[in-house]
């Protein structure tokens, strides 16, 4: 359902937006929690550590391209907020055609380069084939992943999360029992749970574009996919940026990645296992924060100034009371979640996963922070800041955990990755207080 978010209540409109997308965001999680399990459960501990040694790797390669495609969307938020229809469709065009190019480049450069990027991470050799071999299903995939990302990048410009949600809630259900077939019937191994993974996402961007078809706004003609050069480079100026962000955010978690492989095995199990977590319980921070991206885009482009000041606010209020309600629940249940992610591993992985979860929650709120301030300067289209806070991120992160981990060993390997969050969280809010001073509080 297209949702106007440039009338009503704030926070009633950030609450129906974002709640449909943080359960589709949790569902979209469980793709990979589940897929860690009936590795785990299924084949092994060492598969299942195969699997996690590719998760840094993923978020570097597919976060790139899902950059693209959330900027894309910046542009379409836009044009609706300001009723221009024939601006809008024409932009969904060209965001077509721009990820159809994009699915071609970083696949064939990702399958190829898999595995020289998981030698240079210093992957154990005894993870190493299955981690290439899930790596590149994956990647050969990688169109199912990113038109589902497109699709849905379209909808949450237009207010619809709710499709999202189902789209992704239906996947889920096809991935689990795809994983379930494939890895304890037809014994494929982590294969099983990279091919099942992209027929549930290629499910889900089915669903997508059949909800699509009764939107009006979306019904393109063959004029709109006339090649517009000046509204491609509008694109690629404010998606390339974010899709940089994200891969510079990911080098950086890549070197953390290669940190804990040097500590040994028992080190990369409790961080393939703490990491899933942390993802999931960051999920509610990214979401409200994406969310002011779509909220921001809008009311910019219906020049709502005042309510983008007041929803960034609210957006903030509703970060912080959830980081404090995440932060007690992983103090009473991190030990027993990191038990049954890694049921045959020892019980000092299993230690070492549950620290890293409750240390990183109690640090949640500087990403409760950074998200909100930084989608909205993109729903601005002011993406290098971020993009340039991203490097900041990395530069903090390859300078601490070179450094903190021959000091702390895995405690060093945490201090590096909240410091990095802090740093970034710093710049942005800098840099919006100073937009808002030039630009929004100046109508």
């Amino acid at each position: 359902m297209v949702q106007d978010m440039t009338k009503g209540s704030p926070v009633k409109m950030i609450l129906l937006f974002a709640l449909p997308m943080l359960a589709g965001n949790i569902f979209q999680q469980l793709y990979n929690i589940v897929d860690s399990i009936v590795v785990s459960h299924g084949v092994g501990v060492g598969a299942f550590a195969s699997v996690g040694c590719t998760s840094s790797m993923n978020f570097f390669i597919i976060g790139f391209v899902m950059g693209l495609c959330q900027g894309f969307s910046i542009l379409i938020s836009q044009y609706f907020g300001a009723e221009d229809i024939i601006h809008l469709r024409r932009s969904v065009a060209m965001s077509i055609y721009l990820a159809v190019f994009s699915v071609l480049i970083v696949a064939v450069l990702a399958v190829s380069f898999s595995k020289g990027i998981l030698t240079l991470m210093q992957t154990p050799e005894i993870y190493m084939d299955d981690a290439v071999l899930y790596s590149r299903i994956v990647y050969g995939c990688i169109g199912c992943m990113v038109f589902y990302n497109l699709t849905s990048s379209i909808l949450r410009a237009l207010g619809d999360s709710r499709t999202p949600l189902i789209a992704i809630i239906i996947s889920c259900f096809v991935n689990i029992g795809l994983d379930l077939l494939f890895v304890f019937v037809f014994h494929w191994g982590v294969a099983g749970a990279a091919v099942a993974t992209a027929i549930a996402q290629l499910t889900a961007m089915g669903y997508n574009l059949f909800r699509m078809k009764d939107i009006w706004q979306l019904r393109l003609s063959r004029e709109d996919f006339a090649v517009d050069f000046s509204l491609i480079k509008k694109m690629v100026v404010i998606g390339l940026p974010m899709a940089f962000q994200n891969s510079v955010t990911a080098l950086g978690v890549m070197t953390l990645q290669s940190s804990v492989n040097r500590l040994g095995p028992v080190y990369t199990v409790a961080y393939a296992s703490g990491c899933k977590i942390v993802n999931i319980i960051q999920q509610p921070n990214a979401t409200f924060g994406m969310t002011m991206a779509t909220y921001v885009g809008q009311n910019l482009g219906a020049r709502q100034y005042g309510r983008i000041r007041e929803g960034v606010r609210k957006c903030i209020l509703i970060n912080m009371v959830i980081c404090a309600i995440l932060c007690f629940s992983m103090f009473l249940s991190a030990g027993s979640i990191s038990g049954y992610l890694i049921e045959d591993g020892t019980a000092e992985a299993i230690a070492e996963s549950a620290e890293y979860i409750i240390v990183l929650s109690c640090f949640l709120w500087v990403l409760g922070l950074l998200w909100p301030y930084r989608s909205a300067l993109q729903g601005m289209g002011r993406t290098i800041v971020p993009m340039i806070s991203g490097g900041l991120e990395l530069v903090l992160r390859i300078s601490l955990v070179l450094t903190l981990p021959l000091i702390f060993g895995f405690r060093g390997v945490m201090a590096a990755e909240i410091s990095a969050w802090t740093g970034a969280t710093i710049m942005i809010i800098i840099d919006y207080y100073i937009v808002q001073r030039r630009k929004l509080c100046g109508h």
